[in-house]
C-alpha cells in the first residue's frame, strides 16, 4: 500500500504551482507617436500582482535612460511624462519589481518623436492580404473541405464582430474609411464562391448537397457583392493570382513544361478575378511568394505590372542597386522584360503572422499601437523610406482568438490618429507616389520560407512531385496532338487542380487529392472524350461553363483497364475449360 501523504503532497505540490502565476503588464500610450517637448500619458494594467511592491518607469533611447520614476504598485497605474525634445526613436519600459533587485515582470513600448512640421510626406503603410483558398474538390464534383464558406458566415469573432475571416476584411474597411488596403482573393477562392453561387457544393465532410439559394452561398454571394463596392470605391485593390494556387518558381525550375503552365494557370486567374470584379488588376500575388526570374516574362507578356516579394530572403540576396525594402524596384529579366516588385518587411509581416495573440482587450490595443509605432520608427530609422509593406495571409492569423481582430480595428484606428505623418494605401497608390528609383538584374529563386522543404519535406510530397511531373507531361502531349478546345480545357484543370500547393504542405498534406486528379488527367489521356466530359458536364472549366467536346482525342492509346472487361470473361472461360478437362479425365 503506497503512503498516504504522497497523493496530498502531489495535491499541494499541484495547487502551489496554479496560484503560483507569474505578474504581467500591460501598457497603453495614450498615442502613437509624441511630438517633441508634448506631454503624454502612460496607464499601467497589470494582472496576478501578488508579490510586487514598486513598478520602475523609464523613459531610454537605446540604452541610455533619459528618465526614470519609481511608484508603489497597484493595479492600475498612470503616469505624465514629456518627450524628449529631439526626434527619434525611444522606448517607454515599465518594471514590476518585488524589490530592488527583483524584477518579476518588465514591459517596453516603442515611442517614435516626430516634428510634424520636418516630416515631409506621410509615409505610406500598405497592407497586402493573401486571402486563400484551393479548390477543395474531387472529380467526382464533392467538396472534400467547405472552407471557402465557413470563414465567410461562421461567427470566428464573437462577440466582437459577426462573419468569417473574409467578412471581417470588408467590415473593417467599412467601418474605417480613410483605410485602404490591397487583397489577393485568389482565383481559387473566387471561383469556388462563383461555382456555388451557379450550382451549390456538396459538402463530403456532412453528407450533404448546400443548394445556391442556401444561406451558406448567400453569404458568399452577398460578401463579393460588398468587396466589389469597396474595390469601385477606390478602398481595397484587387490583386489576382495563379488560377489554383500552385508553387510557380518551383514548377517553373523543376519542369521543362512548367514556365508554360504556370503561364496558362496565370491567364486563367486573371480570367477569374475579371470575372468576379469586372475589372483588369494591376498587380500578381505569387503564392507561396516561390519566385524564379523565369516567371519576370510570364506576368510580363500577361500585362502584369508588380508583385510583391519577401525582404529577408528575397532583396537581401539580390543583384543590383539593392536598398531598403520600403520602396519598389524595377526588375528586369535577360530577355529584357520589365516589372516592378514591392519586397514586405519581413519582421512587421511574420509579427502578425505569428506573434499577435492577445489575452484581453487591452492588450490588443497595446500590441495595436506598438505595431503602428514600429511602423513609423522605419522612417526614423531609414529617412529614405516611402513605403512600408505588411504582407500576411489573410485568414489563417486571425483564427483561434477572437481579440485579433480586435487587434487589426485598433491598428486601423491608430492610423487614422496619425494622418499627418502616417497614410494607409494601395500597392498602385504607392507605385504612383514612390516611383522606382533602383533596378534589380536578378532576384534568387527561394520562398517566404526561405527555400522549397514547406512543400518537399515528406516522403508522400515526393510522390506528389511525381505524379505532377507525370501529369505535367500528359498535359503536353495532349496540347500538342488534341485540338478539341474541351479536352484541353478539362485536361487543363485536372492539371491546375493537381498542382495546389495546399495540399502538398508539409503539415496539411493530402496525398489522395493530387493521385485523384493526376489520375483523372491520364484517363482523359487514354479514354479522351468519355473522361473529359465527366468534368465539363459538371462546370469544371474557368469560367463554369459547359463545354462540350467536338472532336474526340486519345491520345495515350487503349488503357489496360479498357480490357479488364474481356480478361475477366477470358478467365472465367479458361477456368471453366479447365474444369471441364478435369471432369472428363475422371
Amino acid at each position: 500500500m503506497k503512503a498516504p501523504w504522497i497523493p496530498i503532497f502531489t495535491l499541494i505540490l499541484l495547487t502551489c504551482f496554479t496560484c503560483s502565476a507569474e505578474p504581467s503588464i500591460v501598457t497603453l500610450l495614450d498615442r502613437v507617436y509624441a511630438t517633441p517637448g508634448s506631454f503624454f500619458n502612460i496607464t499601467i494594467l497589470t494582472k496576478d500582482l501578488a508579490g510586487v511592491r514598486t513598478f520602475t518607469v523609464r523613459l531610454r533611447r537605446g540604452s541610455t535612460v533619459l528618465f526614470q520614476e519609481v511608484m508603489q504598485a497597484r493595479d492600475e497605474a498612470m503616469v505624465r511624462l514629456q518627450a524628449p525634445v529631439e526626434p527619434g526613436a525611444y522606448y517607454i519600459d515599465v518594471l514590476a519589481n518585488a524589490s530592488a533587485l527583483t524584477v518579476l515582470a518588465r514591459a517596453s513600448e516603442p515611442l517614435p518623436v516626430i516634428d510634424e512640421d520636418l516630416w515631409r510626406d506621410p509615409l505610406l503603410i500598405c497592407f497586402v492580404w493573401h486571402c486563400h483558398q484551393g479548390i477543395n474538390m474531387m472529380p467526382d464534383g464533392t467538396f472534400h473541405g467547405p472552407w471557402a464558406f465557413t470563414h465567410v458566415y461562421e461567427d470566428q469573432f464573437k462577440p466582437y464582430f459577426t462573419g468569417g475571416a473574409y467578412a471581417l476584411h470588408a467590415t473593417l474597411l467599412e467601418k474605417h474609411p480613410s483605410i485602404k488596403v490591397t487583397i489577393n482573393w485568389s482565383p481559387s477562392l473566387l471561383w469556388q464562391w462563383l461555382y456555388a453561387s451557379k450550382l451549390g457544393y456538396y459538402d463530403r465532410l456532412k453528407a450533404t448537397h448546400v443548394p445556391a439559394n442556401s444561406t451558406q452561398v448567400l453569404a458568399a454571394k452577398t460578401l463579393l457583392e460588398r468587396l466589389r463596392a469597396l474595390s469601385r470605391n477606390g478602398r481595397m485593390e484587387v490583386l489576382s493570382s495563379f488560377f489554383n494556387h500552385p508553387i510557380p518558381g518551383y514548377v517553373a525550375e523543376r519542369f521543362s513544361w512548367g514556365s508554360d503552365a504556370m503561364a496558362e494557370e496565370l491567364t486563367w486567374g486573371l480570367y477569374v478575378t475579371k470575372l468576379a470584379f469586372d475589372e483588369n488588376p494591376r498587380g500578381v500575388w505569387i503564392p507561396e511568394m516561390f519566385f524564379s526570374m523565369k516567371l519576370v516574362d510570364v506576368l510580363n507578356l500577361s500585362k502584369v505590372t508588380y508583385t510583391v516579394l519577401d525582404a529577408r530572403h528575397h532583396l537581401s540576396n539580390s543583384r543590383g542597386d539593392v536598398g531598403s525594402p520600403y520602396e519598389p524596384y524595377l526588375l528586369r529579366s535577360e530577355s529584357g522584360r520589365e516589372i516592378y516588385v514591392f519586397f514586405r518587411d519581413s519582421e512587421l509581416s511574420d509579427y502578425i503572422s505569428f506573434e499577435v495573440d492577445p489575452k484581453s482587450e487591452e492588450e490588443a490595443k497595446a500590441m495595436a499601437r506598438r505595431f503602428v509605432a514600429r511602423v513609423l520608427s522605419r522612417r526614423i530609422e531609414k529617412p529614405e523610406a516611402r513605403a512600408v509593406i505588411v504582407a500576411a495571409d489573410g485568414e489563417n492569423w486571425l483564427f483561434g482568438n477572437s481579440l485579433k481582430a480586435v487587434f487589426l480595428d485598433a491598428v486601423f484606428h491608430y492610423i487614422e490618429l496619425s494622418p499627418k505623418v502616417l497614410k494607409a494605401a494601395t500597392l498602385s497608390e504607392a507605385l504612383s507616389n514612390a516611383y522606382p528609383r533602383l533596378a534589380l538584374t536578378w532576384v534568387p529563386t527561394t520562398s517566404w520560407a526561405g527555400g522549397d522543404w514547406v512543400w518537399t519535406s515528406r516522403s508522400e510530397n515526393q510522390l506528389q512531385w511525381s505524379l505532377i511531373g507525370k501529369a505535367g507531361e500528359i498535359y503536353s502531349r495532349i496540347k500538342r496532338e488534341c485540338s478539341d478546345e474541351g479536352i484541353r480545357l478539362a485536361s487543363a484543370f485536372c492539371l491546375f487542380m493537381a498542382l495546389n500547393s495546399d495540399v502538398i504542405h508539409v503539415e496539411y498534406t493530402m496525398q489522395t487529392h493530387t493521385e485523384a486528379w493526376s489520375r483523372q488527367l491520364e484517363m482523359i489521356c487514354y479514354k479522351g472524350s468519355q473522361e473529359a466530359d465527366k468534368l465539363l458536364s459538371r462546370y469544371m472549366t474557368p469560367g463554369i461553363q459547359r463545354v462540350r467536346v467536338d472532336v474526340d482525342c486519345r491520345v495515350c492509346g487503349s488503357s489496360p483497364l479498357d480490357y479488364l472487361p474481356q480478361l475477366f470473361v477470358a478467365l472465367i472461360a479458361a477456368l471453366a475449360l479447365m474444369i471441364y478437362l478435369r471432369g472428363r479425365r475422371r
